[in-house]
């Protein structure tokens, strides 16, 4: 299918009828990429405005014509065109990696990619809404990026309101995914606690269906509480009960407490219970007694207690630090508005005096495994609050929860520009500290890469650790 270029900078393919394995090989032909390698374009998508039902078997296929595109002429890849039951469809089938991009419309595409035209001086106003918190914070920051104002709103509700005023917009941008920017979640969290789900029933398999590296991982970056939500499990077997069992030992090197909760004790036999207990594992009933229990609380509250045997940083690690700091400078001067200027760069443990700072980490892995930490004092933090929520807030809790999406947002970026020099990471969830004392018990013992930068007279350290 001959591709359709706009504006010399993206080609777009348009299916008709049904999209399944059968039919999506004859979409992309090895003419057809012939042409768009050809062309020069940034952006290669295909439209779904023709198209009445497709699966996941036929997206796959082209995704391997696109993928394949992508890594040749480092373009943007994605769909574009699709209703809201289409947009569903798409998370629904690539929830656990979607390396490419969802665009409501076309035009939508055209803003992210830069070329649409603006008509005018005055800086034209964006309304954006996902309701993924990182999908929409990154899109403000891209369409900000691009010249425009975004106007962030939090709920549907508030989306509907304003989007029907017609006129204060140039762009209205919702049901959109920047998949290149999207990494691997394995799981949610809450404060110092990640939650993973389980349901049915639970048996050897657990151990291909979770992601022992991403756990161990998130243990390197400091947190502590994990609890495991199965009130949609019906029972397990020995296989499962071992495989916790294991998992909690492991996780007791780094101070790390596992609980189940919501497990219908009545139906799991005893032994099992008796043999997780045994293992350090505590039982809820509810996620609220969960939060609400006292030592729970006083764990979330502590330090990081991490594995006293530390990998030492590599070459192969220090040589993707300018991917980072690049990704980290570039994404804060366009949030904040200021110029970052480099105070000094060692190889040392972290160290810094001012204790009102702040700090968020996250974990990478796979090709290059290690950890970035983001330090900033609550100022600057406040200055990129004001585009990731729209005011600059004075709750810690809020400042640390934008600071974790930033790091995840750097994390995000890095990652693309890695996947460009053919090194593939993948990303926890970020972690944020409220104190440097308990980032420094986290880092103790490490010595990594100190970047010290100051924007203004705001102090900010990178720091790049094994």
């Amino acid at each position: 299918m001959r591709p359709v270029i706009k504006k010399r900078r993206i080609a777009i393919f348009t299916p008709q009828g049904f999209l399944d394995g059968n039919n999506a090989s004859g979409i992309v032909t090895m003419q057809d990429m012939d042409m768009v390698r050809s062309s020069g374009v940034h952006m290669v998508l295909v439209s779904m405005k023709r198209v009445a039902f497709f699966n996941k078997n036929g997206i796959s296929v082209l995704l391997d014509a696109l993928v394949k595109l992508q890594k040749e002429m480092r373009v943007t890849i994605g769909f574009c065109d699709y209703d809201r039951k289409q947009y569903v469809t798409f998370l629904n089938l690539f929830k656990k990696e979607m390396n490419f991009n969802l665009f409501k419309t076309l035009d939508v595409a055209m803003l992210f990619e830069g070329c649409k035209k603006r008509y005018s001086d005055i800086q034209e106003s964006v309304l954006v809404y996902n309701e993924d918190s990182t999908q929409r914070s990154m899109q403000a920051i891209e369409v900000f990026d691009r010249g425009y104002n975004p106007v962030v709103v939090q709920t549907r509700e508030d989306f509907n309101i304003l989007s029907q005023e017609d006129g204060n917009f140039v762009e209205i941008i919702d049901n959109t995914h920047l998949g290149f920017i999207g990494s691997r979640i394995a799981a949610k969290t809450r404060g110092n606690c990640i939650i993973y789900y389980l349901k049915g029933f639970l048996d050897g398999s657990v151990t291909e269906q979770f992601d022992v590296v991403y756990h161990q991982n998130c243990l390197k970056v400091g947190f502590k509480l994990f609890m495991f939500d199965a009130t949609r499990v019906s029972s397990l077997n020995i296989h499962a009960a071992n495989f916790f069992s294991k998992l909690s030992t492991a996780g007791a090197e780094y101070g790390a407490i596992i609980s189940i909760v919501g497990l219908d004790i009545e139906k799991t036999p005893k032994a099992f219970i008796e043999e997780l207990e045994d293992a350090g594992i505590i039982f809820f009933e509810n996620e609220a007694d969960f939060f609400g229990d006292e030592t729970i609380q006083s764990i979330s509250a502590e330090g990081s207690i991490t594995k006293k045997e530390r990998s030492k940083l590599t070459k192969q690690i220090v040589a993707r630090l300018p991917a980072f700091v690049e990704s980290a400078m570039g994404t804060l001067q366009m949030m904040t508005n200021m110029i970052a200027v480099k105070r000094g760069m060692n190889i040392q443990p972290f160290t810094a005096n001012d204790r009102t700072l702040i700090a968020s980490s996250i974990a990478f892995y796979g090709d290059i495994e290690g950890m970035i930490t983001l330090v900033m004092p609550k100022r600057l933090v406040q200055k990129s609050c004001a585009l990731l929520i729209g005011e600059e807030s004075e709750e810690e809790e809020v400042l640390t929860d934008a600071l974790s999406e930033l790091v995840n947002i750097i994390a995000g970026k890095s990652k693309a520009l890695l996947q460009e020099e053919g090194v593939n990471i993948n990303i926890t969830l970020p972690r944020s500290y409220m104190s440097i004392e308990e980032l420094r018990i986290t880092l103790d013992g490490i010595h990594g890469v100190q970047v010290n930068f100051s924007f203004d007279d705001y102090p900010f350290i990178f720091y790049l650790s094994p």
